[in-house]
């Protein structure tokens, strides 16, 4: 076999079958390998080509369109192979198969593991020799360094973290607190190191607890203050906190929002336990 070589991977048992029929180009046409069928009395198929198709030096690599394509974990597609590579091109396509086993869909998603709401999409990656290995790898390091992240933060500081995650922890034990971030690390590390490595993070914080407070609402689909169009998502009233022009603004809402911690300028210090001890010192450099 040449070097020249795709091979499938599934994340499911590896004596799942997947069965694919050719896939229509994005016009809707099929591929030009692709041929309609007919079928005779007796339910024997043929398929229907023109007479330059007929004479065609290719007609033996042509594909039914109504071909079944079967596809298990490990399955390989020779290239170098006309009707191999035209099965592969045939199907490559397809919602259930994705360049590479962490691919992200448009929106963010993992098209294979999904989000925190719903499953991915895809069951199948293009398996390149050394890339899986590295990635691995790759996760590895980042896993252990969300998990030394998490394991010297204060109790504060991991509270501070889950209330960033949405889960609102403040009774549980520590023990607990700390078991759900590991977990989190293990589903997707680069989310816990986001959160301890963002430069944002007390942005993100004073929008929480602003929207927790009524302090900002969300009216028609805006989040505002007051008279103050924010932005239609979190990530856009970030985005309008840290535009200077909005600063005024950002500080009374800062102000409301903690006024135990006046003035204003002070909202670092909102989250400063919460920074573990060699990033305050890397800040101080």
């Amino acid at each position: 076999m040449s070097k020249n070589v795709i091979t499938l991977r599934s994340w499911a048992s590896k004596m799942k079958e997947y069965h694919f029929q050719p896939c229509r180009q994005k016009n809707g046409a099929r591929l030009p390998f692709v041929k309609p069928v007919r079928y005779d009395a007796m339910g024997n198929a043929e398929l229907v080509l023109s007479p330059d198709e007929m004479n065609d030096p290719n007609r033996e690599y042509f594909i039914a369109e109504d071909a079944d394509i079967v596809v298990t974990d490990g399955t390989t597609f020779d290239l170098d192979d006309p009707l191999q590579r035209n099965k592969w091109e045939a199907i490559k396509n397809s919602d259930l198969i994705v360049p590479t086993r962490d691919y992200k869909l448009s929106n963010g998603d993992y098209a294979i593991d999904g989000s925190k709401k719903r499953y991915g999409i895809a069951e199948l990656w293009v398996d390149i020799p050394g890339e899986e290995s590295e990635r691995n790898v790759s996760k590895i390091k980042k896993l252990t360094e969300a998990y030394t992240y998490i394991g010297k933060d204060s109790k504060q500081g991991r509270l501070t973290r889950c209330k960033l995650l949405g889960k609102y922890m403040e009774n549980a034990p520590d023990s607990d607190v700390e078991e759900y971030l590991y977990q989190e690390a293990q589903r997707n590390p680069d989310v816990i190191l986001e959160l301890y490595k963002s430069s944002d993070m007390a942005l993100k914080l004073l929008l929480i607890d602003a929207k927790q407070k009524g302090i900002i609402i969300k009216n028609n689909g805006m989040y505002v203050y007051g008279e103050a169009i924010l932005g239609a998502t979190d990530d856009a009233v970030i985005i309008f906190f840290k535009t200077p022009a909005n600063k005024p603004v950002v500080d009374q809402i800062t102000f409301e929002t903690y006024p135990e911690y006046a003035p204003v300028n002070k909202l670092e210090e909102k989250i400063e336990e919460a920074v573990p001890k060699e990033e305050k010192l890397k800040k101080s450099k």
